[in-house]
């Protein structure tokens, strides 16, 4: 993938302003390093990890039958928290469910938002961050090429319980079972229908052109300007994260702007 690092907050602006909406997605990760993997992917190479350092082997896991168990474990608890749920043969909609409530999944968070995801970005941390720009059009018309007109059934054996043997592949997709959450985020998911390679491995397997795939790198000294500028655009804690645990979000964030910026106006009287 390409790699362009900012030198100032208008190299990103002409960055992102040429991609059209919707056509483009966004991620934003708060360190650089990082690759493209998700929650799930993750916490299966953490469990093989401990059981190295236990007996010096790696543990032979049944990834699919574990997110199976994973999945039918929240459908079956989520009604004891949760009073509004999707449809149960909504598969998709119940992993965005568990993804945002914090349940590891095969979903990686994007957003049509080059902004929203800058967020992301700069939320945490104090390392260089980064913004992944994708042409998910380009990765749909690969898709067409590829499987020609079985495209839509391979996405829809992403969750096939017992695995598939098709290549594989990425998913964008908006949920049918919203939240308000999603709404303020501009956000949408992309899938794999594999649990044994991670998104980035995937997508650079894609035949489509480098320019389609750009990885924006925020130097650490811009952290500040970058925080101030989105501020400005109404971008922050309390408005990508409703409600009362955003409110308190965003006062993290305080010790950065310094007091003048969070007085009340008037409080002087």
């Amino acid at each position: 993938m390409k790699t362009k690092t900012i030198e100032r907050w208008s190299d990103f602006d002409r960055l992102v302003g040429r991609k059209h909406f919707r056509k483009w997605i966004f991620r934003g990760q708060s360190c650089s390093d990082w690759p493209l993997k998700s929650s799930l992917h993750r916490a299966f190479e953490e469990a093989q990890c401990i059981h190295k350092l236990k007996n010096g082997n790696e543990k032979n896991l049944n990834r699919i039958e574990h997110e199976r168990v994973m999945i039918d474990r929240f459908k079956c608890n989520a009604h004891l928290y949760l009073d509004h749920l999707p449809q149960s043969e909504d598969l998709l909609s119940w992993l965005s469910l568990m993804q945002h409530y914090g349940a590891p999944t095969r979903l990686l968070d994007f957003s049509f938002s080059p902004y929203v995801a800058l967020f992301f970005a700069l939320e945490s941390g104090e390392q260089d961050a980064v913004v992944y720009s994708i042409n998910h059009n380009a990765i749909r018309n690969d898709d067409d090429e590829y499987f020609g007109k079985n495209r839509l059934e391979i996405y829809s054996r992403i969750l096939e319980p017992t695995g598939t043997e098709d290549d594989p592949c990425l998913f964008a997709f908006e949920p049918t079972f919203s939240n308000q959450r999603l709404l303020s985020q501009q956000g949408l998911f992309v899938a794999t229908n594999t649990l044994d390679i991670s998104h980035e491995q995937i997508l650079n397997e894609y035949d489509i052109q480098d320019t389609d795939v750009v990885k924006i790198v925020i130097p650490a000294k811009h952290r500040f300007e970058g925080l101030r500028k989105l501020n400005k655009m109404n971008i922050n804690s309390s408005n990508i994260y409703p409600g009362l645990d955003g409110f308190c979000k965003s006062m993290r964030r305080q010790p950065v702007f310094g007091l003048e910026w969070q007085k009340r106006v008037g409080n002087e009287l």
